[in-house]
């Protein structure tokens, strides 16, 4: 099956924030204007005819410059079909309206911005530029500009973090009334500068404390789970991700992303010099069929809608029912996963413990 999502990776960024564990750099005008001459070749070669999402993340794509952003956006734009779905990221520091009027120019319908927390004390921590008082006003300027569709980041589970912190950030990001909402656990990976500190992620009981919370506020409020992490109102998901979650194929390109095409799953390399002089794939993957299986249950397991039968069946051939039938017999009696309208899907008490679910099925 053809890829029909396209995901773009900009490394540049203004200042390093201390989670963050993706491929990035800090922003250089000249280093910026090479890279993107670089995804410029790096798409050409992969001759997409249209794709159905486009999503430029990174990073901070609001980084580059108005000029730079719009030679960019001018040579994405012809591949994404009507009615597709084009998302930027953006951190509110350097969200300006001139950018903010070219992105709507320019077609992106989607805003996914960097909010993290309403705290100035764990906004410091994490080492983000910018006040709850400048996100909300990067929100409204989206609005003012005509976006209609925005997605706002939360971080939670950070040093020093209590639950009154935590349910007055919850109350923040509510009242921006976002269309979709994304909330992620602090995870200490290695290369960071939490790592590097030393910092300690929350105590598991805790963080799962803390993610209830979220999950009752988000609902009281009209967001629906569609993912782990992820809840959006009615018809608001991101069309982007779902391709993820459903591991449906797509193309990756830039510094450090990841692509999924014609059963090869590939890591570009993390070396922005490296790739400036046209190195392409790190790290190539030829999924065999029971890997295959494998990356289908870890990703469509973390959707609430889970996977249908018919679509397990058209992929792997076989009735996931008989093949599954003792796993699944169990893990239903367990009150992990539920089996109805030929779906599978996990129960909210499956979600917490998802791994448990996925070691049953392997």
């Amino acid at each position: 099956m053809k890829p029909e999502s396209l995901y773009i990776h900009i490394p540049f960024c203004a200042h390093l924030c201390a989670y963050c564990d993706f491929a990035k750099v800090l922003y250089e005008p000249a280093w910026a204007l090479s890279y993107v001459g670089e995804l410029k070749k790096e798409i050409a070669a992969l001759k997409i005819d249209s794709v159905k999402t486009i999503y430029i993340g990174g990073g901070t794509p609001s980084v580059l410059p108005t000029p730079l952003l719009a030679d960019l956006l001018a040579f994405v734009r012809p591949f994404l079909a009507k009615g597709g779905e084009f998302t930027l990221e953006a951190n509110p520091e350097n969200f300006t309206r001139e950018k903010a009027l070219l992105l709507r120019k320019m077609g992106v319908n989607r805003l996914s911005l960097g909010v993290q927390s309403s705290d100035e004390v764990l906004l410091k921590r994490m080492g983000r530029h910018h006040t709850f008082e400048e996100a909300k006003a990067a929100f409204s300027l989206a609005r003012e500009v005509g976006f209609d569709n925005i997605s706002c980041d939360l971080i939670y589970g950070l040093p020093g973090e209590t639950m009154g912190i935590l349910k007055k950030d919850i109350a923040a990001l509510l009242s921006l009334k976002s269309e979709h909402l994304s909330t992620y656990c602090l995870s200490v990976n290695p290369g960071t500068v939490f790592f590097n500190q030393h910092v300690e992620e929350m105590d598991q009981a805790l963080a799962a404390d803390q993610y209830e919370a979220i999950l009752r506020a988000f609902r009281t409020k009209g967001y629906t789970r569609y993912e782990v992490s992820n809840f959006a109102k009615e018809g608001r998901e991101s069309r982007h991700n779902l391709t993820y979650w459903k591991d449906e194929p797509y193309y990756g390109v830039g510094m450090g992303a990841a692509g999924y095409i014609d059963n090869l799953r590939y890591t570009n390399t993390r070396d922005l010099q490296a790739y400036l002089k046209g190195k392409r794939h790190d790290e190539e993957e030829i999924v065999t069929p029971e890997e295959d299986r494998k990356y289908f249950f870890l990703t469509n397991l973390r959707l609430a809608k889970g996977f249908s039968l018919l679509s397990y069946q058209e992929r792997f051939h076989e009735d996931f029912t008989l093949a599954y039938r003792v796993p699944l017999t169990r893990l239903i009696a367990a009150g992990l996963l539920k089996e109805d309208n030929a779906r599978v899907y996990p129960t909210d008490q499956g979600i917490l413990l998802l791994d448990r679910i996925l070691l049953a099925l392997y």
